[in-house]
């Protein structure tokens, strides 16, 4: 089945508004689904990894394009794109690449589903954009602080103040945002997983993924898992 990579020697997807109308409309499940599917096909076909690794410069370069023209500030991007530009030139497997890839629409669509942008708070909007692009960094909110040369409680009072939660339960959300993508989209253990998006141990991402979800992660992946 040659459905990636038909009559054009790449990603014929790059040709079609499907991704464009779906990102419009912040379907990424669909847009995970429509990936996956692309993978097995680029597997059974032995697609050339030089290829697939110059389809993902262009992919980066099209999502970034997309989310801005959805609401997202141009300025938020660079650093999410610039990383993705890197990564993408410096993987040499198919399943590297295709690894990437997934990471890659887990965090544009993220940063868009998340509204990221709140136009009247500029510290607001650099809080957002640092927990989003250290989400899987470990680093500290004091650190992030540091660097955005603010202290801890003034940021604390700005983010409720305009999000209405803490810094830490908006964290610990998106953490298991990410969490649930990557339980659906990877092979990842869930010990592999907590330790990737900063928990004390795998027990403690159980009980909060537990607690926001309503399953464990394990009943989560079983329930939904597709690959």
């Amino acid at each position: 089945m040659n459905d990636g990579y038909e009559s054009f020697e790449s990603d014929f997807n790059i040709f079609n508004n499907k991704m464009s109308l779906l990102i419009e409309s912040r379907d990424k499940e669909e847009i995970i689904k429509t990936i996956k599917e692309k993978h097995i096909s680029e597997v059974n076909d032995d697609v050339d990894k030089d290829h697939k690794r110059d389809d993902l410069i262009i992919w980066n370069a099209i999502y970034t394009r997309e989310i801005i023209r959805n609401g997202i500030a141009k300025k938020y991007l660079h650093p999410m794109y610039n990383k993705f530009y890197r990564k993408i030139k410096e993987s040499t497997s198919i399943q590297g690449l295709q690894e990437i890839e997934l990471n890659m629409i887990n965090e544009y669509m993220d940063l868009l589903i998340n509204d990221t942008e709140i136009t009247d708070s500029f510290t607001v909007n650099k809080l957002l954009q640092a927990l989003h692009l250290n989400i899987e960094n470990h680093t500290s909110l004091e650190e992030i602080c540091k660097n955005l040369n603010i202290s801890v409680g003034y940021a604390s009072t700005c983010f409720k103040k305009y999000k209405g939660i803490s810094i830490m339960r908006y964290l610990r959300e998106i953490k298991i945002e990410r969490a649930k993508t990557l339980l659906l989209s990877t092979e990842k253990s869930i010990l592999e997983i907590s330790i990737l998006l900063g928990f004390h141990d795998q027990s403690h991402f159980t009980n909060t993924f537990k607690k926001l979800v309503g399953i464990s992660p394990l009943k989560f992946r079983n329930k939904n898992y597709t690959i």
